[in-house]
């Protein structure tokens, strides 16, 4: 399999957390699994009145994605486990993600798919939508219209929240992807977590 992983890092504040926390990581489990890696840092398109998050759906626009078997895009605020196996593969024509406090809906930081015409049509379904932050609305929107959200395991995505109950399962159970959801503090905290725990 011909597996690219992937992350955006536009501007300087996320480009210095970026190197700070999570590229060594990012880079290490490419070499594990023997991934290509592409960090896409100018935007791929110009979407006026969109915010940056909103890019990873113009993924296919990219020749190097779309010549791979399966893309693994990741939010350049995830932090991955030294322990962290090989991505789940996902159907042809399907996205694969976590829910975000399930059910209340996908959470994009980490998406799994297999580049094809299903897929680039979805992303371009989802960019119509006239917001200008929830790209994860308008993307699982589309999904479950196509019934083409494939839930992975939760493991591959955990979303580290500080105020609530959530962050006990965060704490004391082994994820394999950590997402910090832009918080500095919080990529600190993964950071001493997985290195206590030797991860």
């Amino acid at each position: 399999m011909n597996v690219g992983l992937v992350t955006i890092v536009i501007g300087p504040k996320y480009t210095s957390l970026f190197e700070q926390y999570s590229r060594v990581r990012f880079d290490a489990y490419a070499r594990r699994h023997g991934y290509d890696t592409l960090i896409i840092d100018k935007p791929i398109r110009e979407l006026p009145g969109k915010k940056f998050t909103w890019q990873k759906c113009c993924l296919h626009d990219l020749e190097w994605v779309r010549e791979k078997d399966h893309i693994a895009f990741l939010d350049s605020d995830t932090l991955i486990a030294k322990d962290a196996p090989p991505i789940p593969f996902v159907e042809f024509g399907k996205i694969g993600g976590v829910m975000d406090k399930p059910p209340a809906g996908l959470n994009s930081g980490v998406l799994i798919f297999r580049p094809g015409k299903e897929v680039a049509a979805m992303f371009e379904e989802a960019l119509l939508d006239l917001d200008p932050f929830w790209d994860q609305v308008a993307l699982e929107r589309v999904l479950r219209k196509n019934n083409a959200l494939q839930l992975i395991d939760p493991r591959f995505h955990c979303m580290f929240y500080i105020r609530s109950r959530r962050i006990f399962s965060a704490l004391f159970k082994r994820h394999w992807i950590y997402h910090s959801l832009h918080g500095k503090s919080k990529l600190a905290i993964i950071h001493r977590l997985l290195g206590i725990q030797r991860r």
